[in-house]
């Protein structure tokens, strides 16, 4: 309660709020527990099986999480998410923390109810993938700003480049919270002081320093993550507006519809503080936003930005959507509350019940249909599917399997016994941390799994004297095809099998 006896809902106290993070924090844990792994889930769990200091497609910090979800809770689907249903415990405080600093009670209750409700921070909470670190340490470095901003205790600079640091373990997205410290310092004249703490220097060192391992890594890599990574700034087409639709498509759906527009709505009003930069409060969280949505935008003009990019900033545009309630109420002098209060029930709720639709049909989907038009579909059907292979990799005689792709090759290494090697013959990169792969052997007769839709005979002929089809399967569930693959036994290399 704020002193002026307010809430975010009026006449629902707090621990409403809070028994609703209990609740959603066990419909999370069931449902990691029950949905299959998703191919990137299962290519972290690869990367996990031997936690390295960083790895070609991303810095470490996912994989470290899913390495500790193991040990705790095992090798399950339960164990391997532990940490994604866990961190956005920490996440929410963080933001309400945050929140109430800046704005007041009634704005960071509010903003915690939307990003509770939000379909991506709930599918996020479920899902582990480099979005899960970054979300959380994205959060804490504002929010280490936030008490910064408000004890005026320059030691908070510390904290802030701990946190900035480990979400640089965690992807390289969050460098983007370098580009909001320095406007943040840099637009409103009483932070410009901080330019002579040396604990903001100390911070800037204590960030690179735990950094490092991604450094150290590509440093011994030939820099390949760093070339993969950054290499998309300048990849693309001409100028075109479809993905920019796509965007606004992907956010207006993953955000609920209400918050979203909420959030855009108070997104405009925080922007003013870039431009006025009267309001330190606002001009932290637009700080926040504006540099990544900025550059994500000016992307979606030449290429596609997948959905969960912008991951970090669903919090925050939590708080936008929390602003432009507060705006509403304020806007109606008669009744204001009792109007913002509705809006937020209204929003609330639909985003709650989008949520709810998703986990649902990601344990017992509403229709079942390709994994090309249904993502989730790839989570489906493995357990016969691979009992189907192994008995094709015994009548064979092939003591190995071959693929092409890394979701393949990472969910075959997930269901199938622990004794059979499965290798992508290509981007060998991947696999940098595991152990070598004896040569002897490839002296036994080799079984290559693949999807049909990923022709890859050609190299196969290149590779193997002998190259010989052995059957066309199909992925179902519920009866229903979800994926088709073909099988190839391969014998007698003519050269090197393994290639980047």
């Amino acid at each position: 309660m704020t002193a002026a006896g307010k809430a975010a809902f009026p006449g629902v106290p707090a621990i409403v709020l809070l028994a609703a993070i209990g609740i959603t924090t066990v419909v999370r844990a069931v449902v990691a527990g029950m949905a299959g792994l998703t191919d990137d889930e299962a290519y972290y769990r690869l990367l996990a099986s031997v936690p390295a200091m960083s790895y070609v497609d991303h810095p470490p910090m996912a994989a470290w999480m899913i390495a500790a979800g193991r040990f705790v809770a095992g090798d399950n689907p339960f164990g391997i998410r532990l940490c994604a249903v866990l961190a956005p415990l920490v996440g929410f405080v963080a933001l309400w923390r945050f929140a109430h600093i800046l704005f007041g009670e009634v704005v960071a209750e509010r903003a915690v109810w939307f990003a509770l409700a939000m379909p991506l921070l709930a599918v996020g909470g479920v899902v582990i993938t480099p979005d899960t670190p970054s979300v959380l340490f994205w959060g804490l470095s504002f929010w280490a700003l936030a008490e910064l901003h408000e004890s005026g205790n320059a030691n908070w600079w510390l904290v802030v480049g701990l946190c900035a640091g480990l979400g640089l373990l965690s992807k390289y997205t969050n460098l983007f919270v370098g580009a909001g410290i320095f406007l943040w310092l840099s637009l409103h004249p009483a932070n410009r002081r901080w330019f002579f703490a040396w604990q903001l220097w100390a911070a800037g060192a204590l960030a690179v320093a735990v950094a490092m391992p991604v450094v150290i890594w590509n440093s011994t890599h030939e820099w390949a993550s760093f070339a993969r990574q950054f290499g998309r700034v300048v990849k693309g087409e001409g100028i075109t507006l479809k993905y920019l639709v796509e965007v606004v498509g992907a956010y207006l759906a993953l955000a609920s519809p209400i918050i979203a527009i909420l959030a855009l709505a108070g997104c405009h009003r925080v922007t003013r503080a870039l431009l006025t930069a009267i309001d330190p409060a606002r001009l932290l969280l637009a700080a926040g936003i504006l540099p990544l949505a900025t550059y994500f935008l000016l992307h979606a003009l030449h290429s596609r930005v997948q959905p969960n990019w912008m991951a970090p900033l669903y919090p925050l545009l939590a708080i936008c959507a929390a602003l432009a309630v507060e705006h509403v109420g304020r806007g109606r002098p008669r009744n204001g509350d009792r109007h913002a209060s509705r809006l937020t029930e209204w929003a609330a709720a639909a985003g709650f019940c989008l949520s709810a639709l998703l986990y649902w049909h990601a344990v017992r989907p509403l229709v079942v249909l390709p994994e090309t038009q249904d993502p989730t579909s790839q989570m489906r059907g493995w357990s016969t599917f691979v009992g189907e292979v192994e008995r094709l990799k015994q009548s064979s005689g092939a003591c190995w399997i071959a693929t092409a792709s890394y979701a393949t090759a990472a969910q075959l290494a997930y269901n199938l016994p622990p004794a059979i090697p499965v290798l992508q013959l290509t981007e060998r990169i991947r696999y940098a941390h595991l152990p070598r792969i004896d040569a002897s052997l490839f002296g036994c007769q080799g079984l290559y799994v693949e999807l049909e839709r990923r022709p890859f005979l050609a190299t196969l002929r290149a590779r193997f004297s002998e190259v010989v089809e052995l059957a066309h399967l199909r992925r179902t569930y519920g009866g229903e095809p979800v994926a088709h693959y073909v099988l190839y036994r391969l014998a007698r290399p003519t050269g090197a099998v393994l290639s980047d």
